[in-house]
C-alpha cells in the first residue's frame, strides 16, 4: 500500500507521477505557485519593459528616419534591439528566482504541507547568491565548452592551405563534427548540473556543494539515470515551449493588427514601443503561466533521484509519521 502524505507517493516515481504531482501542487496552492510566478515576474518585468520602451522608442524615430540607401546601420539601431529584448532578459531573471521559490513550494507539498508567500520568501531569501551563482557558473561553464568546440576548428579550418581543397573539405566537416559535440557537451553538462537548484533550496548548501551533489544524482550518460533525467527534462521543455506558444499567439496577432494600424497611420515612433510592450505582456502571462511546471519538475525529478538512490523515501515516511526529522526544514507561517 502506498504512503501518500503529499502531492506524490513516497517511492521512486514515473513519469506520469512527477507530471501529476506538479500540476496537483500547483491546483492546491495557486499562490504560491502562479501567483508567485506572477508577482515575481511582474517585479522584474516592468522596469525591464518600461525601460526597454523607453529605449525602442528614442531609437525608432531614427531608424525610420535613416536613408533606405544608406549602407551604414542608423544611428540608435543597436537602442531598438536593445530594448526589444529587455523584457526576455527581465523574464529570466525572474526565472532564476522562481526555480528556487518553487523548489521550497514542492520540497514542502511532499511532507503534505501547503505554504504561502510569506512562508517561501522567509525559507528562500538566505538562498538567493547560490541561486544565482549557479545560474551563471552553468552559463559560462557552457559558453567555455562551445567556444573551445567551436574555436578550435575554426582556427584550424582557417589557417589550412587554401590551395588544398581536400583538406578545406575535410576540416569543415571536422567543424561541424566538434560543433555537434560541444552542444551535445553543453547539454550533458546543463542536465547534470540541473538539479543544483532543489540542492540549494532544499539541502541549504553552497554553489559547489549542490553542483556536486546533482552531478552525483544525474550521473553520467554511460551509467546511470542520466538519460532518464534528460529525456524527461527535454518533454517538459518541449510540453513548456508549445504551451508558452500558444498562450503568446493571440498576443502576437493583436501586436501584428495595431503593428498594422501604426504603420498605416505613419505613426513610426511607437512601433518598437508597442512591440516592446507587448513581448513584456506576453513573457509575464506565460512565466507565470508555466514557470511553475517546469520549476516543480526539476524539484519532483531531485526527490526522485534521491528516493532512488540514497532511500529517501523511507526518511520521508519515517518524518511523516513523527519519527524522525523532515530531510529538509520545515518553514514557520
Amino acid at each position: 500500500m502506498e504512503f501518500r502524505p503529499g502531492i506524490v507517493a513516497l517511492r521512486p516515481l514515473g513519469l506520469g507521477d512527477i507530471y501529476g504531482g506538479v500540476l496537483k501542487s500547483v491546483r492546491g496552492n495557486p499562490a504560491a505557485t502562479i501567483g508567485l510566478a506572477a508577482l515575481t515576474s511582474f517585479a522584474f518585468l516592468l522596469p525591464t519593459t518600461a525601460l526597454g520602451a523607453w529605449l525602442a522608442g528614442r531609437s525608432q524615430f531614427d531608424l525610420l528616419g535613416a536613408s533606405s540607401a544608406s549602407d551604414t546601420v542608423p544611428d540608435g539601431f543597436g537602442l531598438a534591439v536593445l530594448g526589444q529584448y529587455l523584457p526576455s532578459l527581465g523574464q529570466a531573471a525572474s526565472g532564476i528566482l522562481l526555480a528556487g521559490f518553487l523548489a521550497q513550494v514542492v520540497g514542502q507539498a511532499v511532507l503534505g504541507r501547503t505554504v504561502g508567500m510569506g512562508e517561501v520568501w522567509r525559507a528562500t531569501r538566505g538562498r538567493l547568491a547560490p541561486l544565482v551563482g549557479v545560474v551563471l557558473l552553468t552559463g559560462v561553464a557552457s559558453l567555455v565548452l562551445l567556444a573551445v568546440a567551436v574555436g578550435v576548428p575554426v582556427a584550424l579550418f582557417v589557417v589550412a592551405d587554401p590551395q588544398d581543397a581536400a583538406a578545406r573539405a575535410l576540416g569543415a566537416m571536422g567543424v561541424v563534427l566538434v560543433v555537434l559535440l560541444g552542444v551535445a557537451g553543453v547539454l550533458a553538462v546543463v542536465t547534470r548540473w540541473s538539479l543544483a537548484t532543489p540542492a540549494i533550496v532544499l539541502e541549504r548548501v553552497g554553489v559547489l556543494t549542490a553542483v556536486r551533489r546533482s552531478w552525483a544524482l544525474v550521473g553520467g550518460p554511460l551509467r546511470g539515470p542520466f538519460w532518464r533525467v534528460f529525456g524527461i527534462r527535454l518533454l517538459t521543455a518541449l510540453i513548456v515551449g508549445t504551451a508558452a506558444y500558444v498562450i503568446a499567439l493571440p498576443l502576437s496577432v493583436l501586436l501584428l493588427l495595431l503593428a498594422v494600424g501604426v504603420s498605416s497611420a505613419g505613426d513610426g515612433p511607437d512601433l518598437f514601443v508597442l512591440q516592446t510592450v507587448v513581448s513584456g505582456i506576453a513573457a509575464l502571462i506565460t512565466g507565470a503561466l508555466t514557470t511553475p511546471f517546469s520549476a516543480g519538475v526539476d524539484a519532483l525529478l531531485y526527490v526522485d533521484q534521491r528516493m532512488r538512490l540514497e532511500g529517501l523515501d523511507v526518511r520521508l515516511i519515517q518524518a511523516a509519521q513523527g519519527a524522525t526529522e523532515p530531510p529538509w526544514p520545515l518553514t514557520r507561517p
